[in-house]
């Protein structure tokens, strides 16, 4: 073999061996609320496929679909790590529990993202929300276009959803995939070397003066 087909050969080797496929992306607003009342979350970090991380930790949140972010361009979360705290009912009562995750998310990701990216039949909205919802120890990651069908046409198209992944959001007004679904560690005190802590310690400090 000539030596310019061995350096062809080792060109189009390297070439090939080189590119990576771009990871799916989409256009989307980040969201961090809760169905079940008053959370203070402290730290919430996605980190996706590409190993890109998104901030969802917004603070006191309460209510679905919560406080939101602008967000931008982001493909398939593949990681999650949060620490948060649930508040009493009472109105400025404290917080009555503490929680933290450390998880991977499920690798269907990408593909309950595309099968929402492509499900209506009339809806052509180029962006969506991805969702962190915390309920006490569990915490949701969704995915939505947010279709809402009193206002606009949310007819899915025909075999859209084979696999059944796209539900009732949950005050039940869209539709949605479940990115994650899981349940973080809990205490009644906080852990240490969190926020939660460094408030504990502060608290106590004002306290004994």
């Amino acid at each position: 073999m000539t030596k310019w087909k061995v350096f062809l050969l080792l060109f189009l080797s390297v070439a090939v061996l080189g590119c990576k496929p771009e990871h799916y992306t989409v256009e989307a607003g980040f969201t961090n609320g809760s169905t079940t009342g008053r959370h203070i979350v402290s730290k919430m970090t996605i980190t996706t496929l590409s190993g890109g991380r998104a901030n969802f930790a917004m603070g006191s949140v309460g209510g679905y679909p919560g406080a939101h972010s602008g967000g931008g361009k982001i493909d398939a979360p593949a990681y999650i790590e949060g620490e948060w705290a649930k508040g009493n009912p009472e109105p400025s009562s404290g917080l009555i529990s503490y929680h933290r995750i450390s998880a991977p998310i499920p690798d269907n990701a990408e593909a309950k993202m595309k099968t929402m990216d492509n499900y209506y039949q009339n809806f052509d909205r180029d962006y969506g929300s991805i969702q962190v919802i915390v309920d006490g120890q569990r915490v949701r990651v969704f995915f939505t276009k947010n279709c809402l069908d009193k206002l606009v046409d949310c007819t899915p198209k025909k075999g859209a959803d084979p696999n059944g992944w796209v539900k009732k959001s949950p005050r039940d007004l869209t539709d949605v995939v479940v990115l994650f679904d899981g349940k973080g560690e809990s205490s009644p005190t906080p852990f240490p070397n969190t926020f939660f802590a460094d408030l504990e310690k502060r608290k106590k400090a004002s306290e004994s003066e």
